[in-house]
């Protein structure tokens, strides 16, 4: 799988038989997002710490029982931690933070502003440890479009849409925007090490500053336009898709084909093989050969197979296969995932 140049770190925390779960870093920024919130016992504190925005899909165990990992590594903090998810987030956040005791140090000021995305509508509210984690506040806003943006910073934006699931579900998509991003190739190659100048440098080169223009750097004075030349790249943006349990209905096609319409990377459900269509459908998941169908029609440059149930055990590659026969630019990620967590699914379907 190529390397995305601008994004330092996306990978699948337990790869495709795993828990999905995507982590996605940025270099000498503390923004990362994080899709899903299922087993992420291999993600260390610090990049947890790291994120800004959780993207929960649903609320399943599989998807969902990570969250108390994500707040403990965020709970010192002085920030605001963004957290989407279906219809029921706000509450089911609400009452997992509130069923610990906490001691409500001063320095706990991490704030968690819960998203909650129903049709045509985005509920959020403020759970403030400041404030000892209040009953919350909801407030709420009309969205308009099949897929609306409910997350955005300078770099980028994050679409989502209602899918076809047994349960609420959500599907996102990472769109970058075009203009001046660090190139995290250049910058593992040194000599200066990401850190806060990459912030600042980003920041100038939005702004039109002059190419001469002084960046202190620990210490060191250096010209903002051999900063550009050497460390950044101008991108026009890419796409990244994540699409998890999810019947390939029609309902759920058209949103699901605008998310990942000529994304870079599409990272699909693929739960099932062709032969056990009936068991797609009853549990709402997609079969391999459906995800390379919605690849191909959505035009994306590589799909990744994540989310295979446990039964394929020993014969991943069949699902493969399969995909590939519709859809050649497909892989998955069979390394290590099994090491990584103790978890491959939450149930025998």
């Amino acid at each position: 799988m190529a390397k995305d140049r601008t994004i330092s770190e996306v990978f699948l925390v337990n790869g495709s038989t795993g828990d999905p779960l995507l982590y996605v870093d940025y270099p000498g920024r503390n923004n990362a997002l994080l899709f899903d919130a299922g087993e992420l016992g291999t993600l260390d504190a610090g990049r947890l710490g790291d994120l800004a925005a959780v993207f929960i899909t649903h609320h399943h165990v599989d998807h969902f029982i990570g969250l108390d990992r994500i707040v403990r590594a965020n709970l010192d903090q002085e920030k605001t931690l963004h957290l989407y998810g279906p219809e029921g987030t706000i509450r089911r956040v609400y009452d997992r933070i509130t069923s610990y005791e906490h001691p409500f140090f001063p320095f706990q000021k991490v704030v968690f502003r819960v998203h909650e995305l129903l049709e045509g509508r985005l509920r959020w509210a403020d759970l403030d440890c400041a404030r000892r984690f209040p009953e919350p506040e909801v407030a709420e806003r009309a969205l308009r479009g099949r897929v609306p943006v409910v997350h955005a910073n300078d770099d980028l934006a994050v679409e989502a849409a209602l899918v076809d699931h047994t349960v609420p579900c959500l599907a996102f998509a990472l769109v970058e925007k075009p203009g001046a991003h660090p190139d995290a190739a250049r910058l593992a190659e040194g000599p200066l090490r990401p850190g806060p100048w990459v912030a600042r440098v980003l920041d100038l080169l939005r702004d039109g500053a002059r190419p001469e223009t002084p960046v202190e750097i620990d210490g060191g004075r250096f010209a903002l336009g051999a900063l550009a030349a050497r460390y950044f790249t101008t991108s026009k943006g890419s796409r990244l898709a994540y699409i998890t349990d999810t019947a390939w209905s029609e309902s759920a096609r058209p949103a699901l084909l605008k998310l990942a319409h000529r994304a870079h990377r599409l990272y699909c459900d693929s739960y099932y093989a062709a032969t056990e269509l009936r068991q797609a459908q009853t549990y709402r998941h997609m079969t391999a050969t459906q995800a390379a169908e919605l690849a191909t029609a959505a035009r994306v440059e590589e799909l990744v197979l994540i989310h295979f149930a446990p039964r394929y055990r020993g014969r991943y590659e069949q699902l493969l296969e399969e995909a590939r026969s519709v859809f050649p630019r497909t892989s998955a990620d069979l390394g290590t995932s099994e090491m990584r967590g103790p978890f491959s699914s939450s149930g025998r379907r």
